[in-house]
Parts: C-alpha cells; sequence; structure tokens
C-alpha cells in the first residue's frame, strides 16, 4: 500500500471522527445555553419589574410620609435597580439566542462533513467500514440531527417567549405605570402638564453649550458672520492656537470661555481658552478615577479616544472619553467630581456627546453591552436616574427640545427612535425605523423629528401623531447629523452629496456634489447653511429651495468637528488648531 494511500484513508478518519466530537459539542453547548435561557426567562416572569413587592412596601411608606425625602431616593434606586436587572435578563436571552443560532450552524457544518466523508467510498486499500459500522454511524447522524432539530425549535420559542415579554413591558399602558409610580414622584409631569421652557433663555441661546449648539439642534443665533475666510493666509483669522491632543470633539463656548478635550490613548485633558485672544486658561488632566482601565480601549482611527463633545451649564464643564471616564470642573479648572461609566464596548470607540438639563448631566451611553441613558447630578455627579435600553450601539448624541408643553429628550439607535422625559428618563415614544451603526443625531423643526443613518432610512417623524409621515433613501449620511427649518431639510453625505428636502415632503429640491465628503454637520445661522467637508473646506449656502452658493472658505488643515457659532465669530477645530472667525 502505498504512502499516499495510508494517508488518504487516515484523513478521511481523522476528519469524520473531529467533525462528530465538534458536533456532539456544539449540541451539548446549544442545549447549555438554551436551558441557562429558559431559567433567566422563567426568573423575569416571576420578577416583573412594575410588581416587586419591595418596591410597593416603600411606595406605602412613602404614602405615609410623602415629604420624606431620603425614602423617595431610596425607593427610586431600588426601582432601578430591579428595572436594571430585568432588562439585564433580556438582554442577556438576545445574546443566548445569538450564541444558540451559532451552536446550531456549527452543528449543521459537522453534520455535513459526516455525511460527506461517511458516503464518500473509502480510497483503494484504506480500511473498508463495515456494515454495523455504516449502521452506527447512520444512527449517530441521525441522532446528531434530531438533537440540532429540537435545538433550533427551543431556541425559537425560547425567543419568541422573551420577545412577548419584552412587547408585554413596553406595552404596559401610561396608566399603569402612573398607578403604581406617579404617588412617589417617579415621574414628575405626564403627558398634558405644562413645563416651563428653560431650554430657551436668552443665556442659553446666546451660548454654545454643547455639541449642535443649544440643545443639539444645529441653529445658531443670527449674527453678522463671515461668508469667507482663508487660514492658511489669514483671512478673517482672529486667532489660531495649537491643541496639545488629538480629539474629535467640536469646540463648546460660554461667555468668554472655549472648551475642549483632548486624549492619546494615554493622556486625557480638557482644555479652557480665551474666547477673545485664544489664550490657554487652563490645562487638566483627567485621570486617578476610580474604576478607570489600566489601559484604554481600542478606538477607530476616525473616532479616536476623545470623540463626544463636552457640555456646559456655564458654572462648570464636563467631559468624557472612550475610557468612561467622566469628568466635571469648574471654570477655574479645580475639578469637582469625576467617576467611571464602565468602559463601553464599542468597536468604533465611544462618541455620543454630553448634555445638560438644569441641573442634569445627560448621557447617551448606547454601547453593546449594556445600552443606558444616564441623568447626573451636575454638582455631585451622583446618579439621579438610569434608563436601561434594548438597542444596539450607537454613535449618535442627544437632541433636546421643547416640543410645546414638555421638553424631550430624543435619542436614536438601531432599531428605534425614541423620547425621553429628561427629568425622569420617563419614556414617551418610540418608533422603530432604524438599522445599521447609526451616527447621526436627529434634527427637530416645526413638530418634526428628523432620523437617519447611511444605508438604511431618512424617517421624519410628526410628534403629534408619533408616526412616520414620509421616508427616504437617498443621500444619507453615516455621520453628518441633519438640520431642518420649516420648510427645509439638510443632509451631507460622507461621499460628498448635500440634499435638500421638503420639510414636510420628503421631495427634494437639489442636490450637490462637492469633490470631499462630509463628517462635520451642518448648522443653520440665519438663512445661511454652513457645511464643512472633511478637507477643512466650509461651504456656505442658501437655506432655499434653490441651490445658491454663497462662498468657500479653507481651513487650511483636514477638519471634522461641528464648528460653534457665538456673537458673530466661528469657532472651529482643525486637526491639529483651534480657530477662531470673525471680521
Amino acid at each position: 500500500m502505498s504512502p499516499k494511500r495510508m494517508t488518504s484513508g487516515w484523513s478521511r478518519e481523522k476528519t469524520v471522527h473531529l467533525a462528530r466530537g465538534a458536533a456532539v459539542v456544539a449540541a451539548v453547548f446549544c442545549v447549555i445555553v438554551c436551558a441557562l435561557m429558559i431559567t433567566t426567562y422563567t426568573r423575569l416572569r416571576a420578577s416583573h419589574p412594575l410588581d416587586s413587592t419591595l418596591v410597593d412596601t416603600y411606595v406605602e411608606k412613602l404614602r405615609e410620609t410623602p415629604e420624606d425625602e431620603s425614602l423617595r431616593r431610596e425607593l427610586q434606586a431600588i426601582d432601578l435597580l430591579v428595572r436594571k436587572a430585568f432588562f439585564t435578563g433580556l438582554w442577556q436571552i438576545r445574546v443566548g439566542s445569538y450564541l444558540v443560532l451559532g451552536g446550531v450552524a456549527l452543528l449543521l457544518i459537522c453534520l455535513k462533513i459526516i455525511s460527506i466523508y461517511t458516503k464518500e467510498p473509502a480510497a483503494p486499500g484504506s480500511t473498508v467500514q463495515s456494515p454495523d459500522h455504516q449502521k452506527t454511524s447512520l444512527i449517530t447522524r441521525r441522532f446528531l440531527l434530531a438533537g440540532g432539530v429540537l435545538v433550533i425549535a427551543a431556541s425559537v420559542a425560547v425567543s419568541f417567549l422573551a420577545r412577548s415579554t419584552l412587547e408585554e413591558m413596553v406595552a404596559l399602558s401610561e396608566q399603569e405605570q402612573a398607578d403604581d409610580l406617579e404617588d412617589y414622584g417617579y415621574f414628575w409631569a405626564d403627558d398634558t402638564e405644562i413645563v416651563d421652557n428653560i431650554l430657551e433663555s436668552q443665556e442659553l441661546t446666546s451660548n454654545w453649550p454643547n455639541f449642535r449648539g443649544p440643545g443639539g439642534n444645529a441653529h445658531a443665533q443670527p449674527g453678522d458672520y463671515p461668508l469667507s475666510w482663508n487660514g492658511s493666509s489669514g483671512e478673517h483669522v482672529l486667532w489660531k492656537i495649537e491643541v496639545p491632543l488629538p480629539g474629535f470633539n467640536s469646540p463648546i463656548v460660554w461667555d468668554n470661555r472655549v472648551f475642549l478635550s483632548g486624549s492619546d490613548g494615554i493622556n486625557q485633558e480638557v482644555y479652557c481658552f480665551e474666547a477673545e485672544s485664544g489664550l490657554l486658561l487652563w490645562q487638566r488632566p483627567v485621570d486617578g478615577i476610580p474604576g478607570s482601565p489600566a489601559e484604554a480601549p481600542v478606538a477607530n482611527e476616525d473616532t479616536g479616544y476623545a470623540a463626544p463633545t463636552m457640555a456646559t451649564d456655564g458654572t462648570r464643564v464636563y467631559a468624557i472619553f472612550a475610557t468612561g471616564d467622566l469628568a466635571c470642573f469648574d471654570f477655574e479648572g479645580n475639578r469637582v467630581w469625576a467617576r467611571n461609566l464602565g468602559v463601553p464596548e464599542n468597536h468604533y470607540g465611544h462618541s455620543s456627546s454630553l448634555m445638560v438639563y438644569d441641573t442634569l448631566l445627560l448621557v447617551q451611553y448606547d454601547d453593546a453591552r449594556e445600552p443606558r441613558l444616564f441623568a447626573l447630578e451636575t454638582t455631585t455627579g451622583e446618579t439621579v436616574w438610569e434608563e436601561p435600553r434594548l438597542v444596539a450601539a450607537s454613535w449618535s448624541s442627544p437632541l433636546l427640545v421643547y416640543t410645546g408643553n414638555r421638553p424631550e429628550l430624543i435619542v436614536n439607535a438601531t432599531p428605534v427612535a425614541a423620547s425621553y422625559d429628561p427629568r425622569t428618563g420617563r419614556k414617551l415614544w418610540q418608533i422603530e425605523c432604524l438599522m445599521g451603526e447609526v451616527g447621526p443625531s436627529p434634527a427637530y423643526a416645526d413638530g418634526m423629528v428628523f432620523v437617519v443613518n447611511a444605508f438604511a432610512i431618512l424617517a421624519a417623524i410628526d410628534l403629534e401623531a408619533r408616526d412616520i409621515v414620509w421616508e427616504a433613501y437617498d443621500g444619507l449620511p453615516d455621520a453628518s447629523s441633519p438640520v431642518a427649518t420649516e420648510q427645509y431639510l439638510f443632509l451631507a453625505a460622507g461621499y460628498g452629496v448635500v440634499t435638500c428636502f421638503d420639510a414636510k415632503t420628503g421631495d427634494i429640491y437639489w442636490e450637490k456634489e462637492f469633490e470631499e465628503g462630509f463628517y462635520s454637520s451642518p448648522v443653520l445661522a440665519g438663512d445661511r447653511i454652513y457645511i464643512m467637508d472633511r478637507a477643512g473646506v466650509t461651504h456656505i449656502i442658501m437655506a432655499d429651495r434653490e441651490y445658491n452658493a454663497l462662498g468657500e472658505s479653507p481651513l487650511g488643515e483636514p477638519a471634522t468637528c461641528t464648528p460653534a457659532f457665538v456673537q458673530n465669530r466661528i469657532y472651529i477645530r482643525g486637526e491639529k488648531h483651534l480657530f477662531c472667525i470673525g471680521k
């Protein structure tokens, strides 16, 4: 017998043996995961978050002593923990379903390999299987196939039951929630309560306190902003200063101070510049925080370690990094508090920007492990409320708007656009309309919310009807966020196309293709749209149904951040420098 034939026979038997072993392991793995899923499902059904005996006990105590604020806070904390445990269980079931599918796929592959190698005739000279051996192999294949079918059926059944539980949770009526929680102040307002509008105060709207300005809606106060500048020649550049560490966060401005953050994956810093002169007033490290990882997580080069834009309330500033480190400084550079929210599990790096509402710091923390929203007390950093979310990881930032009788915190991630009461975390509405890796943030104008993601959809949501009134599939951005007026909606895509839609109908008025793509978000300043491409060239266009270019202004270096517009000046962060543009 030749060595070649001996090797062929040995390889066939070896392959079948390994495939059988892997099939058995895959089947056992699937059975174990299904058992764990069933156990988790049973526990969730037995411990609905709104049926907590401990919560009910605290509610009764609070009814007896409604003035006891410490008891009220304890109740809110317990309720939060119960809900968090519930949603964590649902997340475990969802992950378990994916694991089972992977195990079933491996099982089927192994069965196919066994079938092929046991059906093919043996090579000449190799050991021929006896009839008994062949019968045993056939029984084994059928047994494994039957086990695979049972595993698949069990997985589908458990997943269906888990989804039913989730739908039951989401479908709970507002009245039922109010009956359980309103008595102890968990909800501060219902759908009809008129709430003071603090989002349009003169102090707030005359500054640029967070990503895309007041409320995160990219609407600048009207002013005499330049139509042309040149970062290389110095035309209309009032000052320019190098930023010590890199970052893709955009500048925020309050009175005579401009704030940025930077990180190289080793060092994390916050910077305060004088708005009038560009002088670096102070530079502070963000370190020594309990729970901070010894090494920064891997971040995509387009995101980096300091992508989220900071936020300010005019007294303190807040910065968050890819490590999950969150720090608060006063305007003199003194660190007030710092905490780690847990390293976000995100394959591009964390980039959702911060937002302040009244005395609350709002944090969108949609990662792949435990997506949630936070509201922290601005003076202490303590959690006021925390809301788990059943969404995929996202890189978008929150939008905060006043819709006529209440404030709404609007966020988007696959698969939903959703609105929350920023004071309590109460979900006001959600609409399933998104897919993919969501980067653009929502936009709002005249009762309409616009959410978009590349290779997915542009959806226009009427807040009164709480429904999608039109959709579009062209010109969709992957990073740049839309900006809207009562009449128009503008998108700037990563492949260089800017599109103007009718905000009410979705009809396209015009499209314009540029040489460079866009990561920076367009900003509305009066009747003009300012859009900066990745080469650092800002295109200034009339906000109109006809395309009318007013100018193009090069920064002199690449840029992907969104400019800040304050008091007739434009603050732009380039790849290396911070620029102040003005007449």
